[in-house]
């Protein structure tokens, strides 16, 4: 018997229970495969982010909608292992600028393919009319209703 009560998952007021465990599985899944890449799953993101277009670490920022204290942490984590460099802005010295280096590209593209296939095994789980069903309701609110995201989380195929 489970130590507590599973909720109605067919209630609305489960949507966010039911997102949130979503959320943390793919994660978890993700974090577990992107292991080998030595790198985490927000330094992933960040990554992304910075293969994507030059900016400033306050621009990665508010691009990211992740703290510029933690965007701070994560680049100091990344530029330790040798992924990231920081130059001063040519517009304003007291601004740094980002960027990956040659491995620091590399290793984005690798964690790229393993968290897609993560993603891709996790998505073969179900059928094909409920794959496109989850999928098409995740576009309508990534690119519907919060189509404030980020740029580069934008959908490719539009």
């Amino acid at each position: 018997m489970l130590p507590w009560k599973a909720p109605n998952t067919r209630s609305p007021g489960y949507v966010n229970w039911l997102l949130n465990r979503a959320w943390l599985g793919f994660g978890q899944r993700k974090n577990a495969v992107l292991e080998a890449t030595g790198v985490s799953l927000k330094e992933h993101f960040v990554m992304v982010a910075l293969m994507s277009s030059p900016m400033t670490q306050l621009e990665l920022s508010t691009l990211v909608k992740i703290d510029k204290s933690v965007i701070s942490a994560t680049l100091d984590q990344l530029e330790v292992k040798g992924l990231v460099v920081r130059t001063p802005d040519p517009r304003d010295r007291r601004a740094r600028r980002p960027t990956l280096t040659p491995r620091g590209r590399k290793v984005c593209q690798r964690a790229t393919l393993v968290t897609q296939k993560a993603e891709k095994e996790l998505l073969d789980q179900l059928d094909a009319a409920q794959r496109e069903a989850f999928l098409d309701v995740l576009r309508y609110y990534a690119f519907s209703e919060f189509a404030d995201a980020p740029g580069f989380t934008r959908d490719p195929r539009s």
